[in-house]
């Protein structure tokens, strides 16, 4: 599958950006006068402007590559929302979602970092390492950054891990009584569509965890709460059937793009 491009900083889009939703009302207007209204759930698209500027030529063959090879508007590629939470049900760890190791023990309902109960506690009731972990269709080669809010006993160490099939990079984490940020930036380099990201424990270690998060970016960005739609979107399409650029000076380019995607 075609992916749109990430810059080479690593970063996916430059401000200014805008994402808007749109959604459709149906109308029926009946012979007395009287209005019927209700939500259309035929349309929900979303629409990204990304504005770009000072793109290497690089960045912009890239870009004006993908144009060329999805014919404009007419296919679909790979999309990776920049504004978003790649990971789905952040805060709902006993969904279908999060694949878990037999062992591992899950409670939700925990007090998290911002005063309200939607943290979880992990335990390890076995006699080895255990893991949770979320499989995202995502390109392996782009930069990402995976984080989490952990708490638990001063002892306790959480493995924070990214892994493909033949890639992978993992940071041990030593966590304390108070709730800290944990971050790995990953840049696995290989050439699969698909990128495993969780934390691991060790036998009889217990940790609470809050707000997962992956961005497509290097570094953490505030956490977004995420349900059953993440920021990934496999059938995304350009909004315009022209993709014109600016010359700003010798290797340096700019251009304009609209990113649309169903859902």
């Amino acid at each position: 599958m075609p992916y749109f491009p990430q810059l080479s900083s690593g970063a996916r889009a430059q401000f200014p950006l805008v994402r808007s939703v749109r959604r459709r009302t149906t109308k029926c207007e009946l012979t007395d006068g009287l209005e019927w209204k209700v939500a259309d759930p035929g349309l929900r698209e979303r629409e990204w402007v990304l504005e770009f500027r000072g793109l290497s030529e690089e960045e912009w063959r890239a870009l004006e590559g993908l144009f060329h090879e999805v014919e404009g508007r007419r296919g679909t590629f790979g999309f990776v929302d920049p504004t978003d939470n790649l990971l789905v049900w952040s805060e709902e760890l006993s969904r279908e979602a999060w694949y878990k190791d037999p062992y591992l023990e899950l409670l939700e309902g925990v007090p998290d970092p911002r005063g309200g109960t939607r943290a979880a506690r992990l335990r390890n009731s076995g006699e080895a390492t255990q893991r949770i972990e979320q499989s995202l269709e995502i390109p392996s080669w782009y930069q990402y950054c995976f984080s989490v809010w952990l708490k638990g006993d001063p002892w306790s160490e959480v493995t924070l891990f990214a892994r493909t099939g033949t890639a992978g990079e993992a940071r041990t984490i030593r966590v304390s009584g108070s709730w800290q940020r944990a971050c790995l930036p990953v840049k696995l380099g290989s050439a699969e569509e698909l990128v495993k990201f969780g934390l691991e424990l060790d036998p009889g270690r217990s940790v609470d965890v809050y707000g997962m998060q992956v961005d497509a970016q290097p570094g953490p960005s505030p956490y977004k709460q995420t349900k059953a739609q993440g920021g990934v979107y496999t059938e995304a399409r350009f909004g315009d059937d022209a993709l014109e650029v600016v010359a700003e000076g010798p290797g340096s380019f700019g251009c304009r793009v609209r990113v649309v995607a169903a859902r």
